[in-house]
């Protein structure tokens, strides 16, 4: 039985708003680098390791605005010096956001009851936490650090609240995948996906009750209404809410021994050359996640894959209360 070590409410300036494809939040594997770093730390001095993590999102702030105050958002980016010239300096555009999030991470390794130790566990982490990136933000403020009570991770949750934790659904993509497949024998995973993450809307022609529908030309001139389409109807689209999101890496290459590939960060570790893995995740209110497990992330690496995954979701979904809903929505919804 695992002990949890708990960063409430962990403010970050400056975090990456963009993860490859996708837009809004970290990827997860933002979250499991810094548990990772944090871990190396702590086993330098006390005898633990930190493993899964669970990502609660409380609030967040994209660095986005409209110039013309409508239309498309465009991302609000900093203002350079001049170059020697004069002119101005050349940039990526990069995407920011302030967040607020809690992590719950899987702590292996300390004996309960051990009070010194986990004095010196939580002294440790104090001292790292400020020092280290997250999804390439500065942590400027942490509300508490604690460990959990063995069985007592259901009322750390209830303590997060308002919040909502992001749950792996590949199990949606999966099914949206075989619906796709019915209508194209030469759909991929890819195309499953890409249907599902786009954007769609549908025109619908504004007609009088005595007009009749014509095929000549002047038919396109006519005005419409345009609808928003729903997300595809998978196995319960109530549950939560549905996004797309980046959970790791995929292998294009074959393994280089160390060495082989020049202009490498590290040049004693092997080398592999890869692309950004992509699946569907479920932003899911706390109060509904009855076992902590369907949230904790953790890494799965079997080559060519090294993605981050969540237990399966086998628990009965709660439909949660819309008037408890709306509110917490209003604050923690990232998309």
């Amino acid at each position: 039985m695992s002990q949890y070590l708990l960063l409430k409410k962990v403010s970050v300036q400056n975090a990456n708003a963009i993860a490859g494809l996708t837009y809004g939040f970290p990827a997860v594997t933002n979250f499991l680098g810094f548990t990772h770093a944090l871990s190396r730390r702590l086993h330098e001095t006390l005898a633990v390791n930190l493993g899964g993590v669970a990502v609660i999102n409380h609030k967040n702030t994209v660095h986005a605005r409209q110039p013309k105050g409508w239309g498309d958002y465009v991302f609000a980016l900093s203002r350079n010096p001049l170059t020697h010239q004069g002119k101005t300096a050349p940039i990526n555009e990069e995407g920011r956001m302030h967040m607020q999030v809690s992590l719950l991470i899987e702590l292996n390794g300390l004996i309960a009851g051990d009070t010194e130790t986990t004095e010196q566990l939580i002294a440790q982490v104090e001292q790292n936490v400020p020092a280290l990136r997250l999804a390439g933000g500065q942590i400027t403020h942490i509300e508490s650090i604690e460990l959990t009570p063995l069985n007592e991770e259901q009322k750390t949750l209830r303590k997060l609240m308002p919040g909502f934790a992001l749950i792996d659904r590949s199990d949606y993509l999966a099914e949206h995948f075989q619906q796709q497949k019915a209508i194209n024998d030469n759909a991929c995973l890819f195309d499953a996906w890409c249907d599902f993450a786009q954007l769609k809307f549908k025109a619908e022609k504004i007609k009088s009750e005595d007009e009749q529908e014509t095929e000549d030309l002047e038919s396109v001139k006519q005005k419409a209404n345009w609808h928003y389409v729903a997300k595809p109807n998978l196995v319960n689209p109530k549950s939560g809410y549905l996004v797309p999101i980046n959970t790791g890496y995929c292998a294009i290459s074959s393994i280089y021994e160390a060495g082989e590939v020049s202009n490498v960060r590290d040049s004693t570790v092997p080398t592999v050359f890869a692309e950004s893995a992509y699946s569907v995740g479920e932003w899911k209110s706390i109060h509904n996640i009855q076992n902590i497990e369907i949230a904790l992330w953790r890494y799965e690496h079997q080559y060519p894959w090294y993605v981050a995954k969540t237990t399966p979701f086998e628990e009965e979904i709660i439909e949660p209360d819309d008037s408890d809903f709306s509110s917490e929505l209003n604050e923690a919804m990232p998309y």
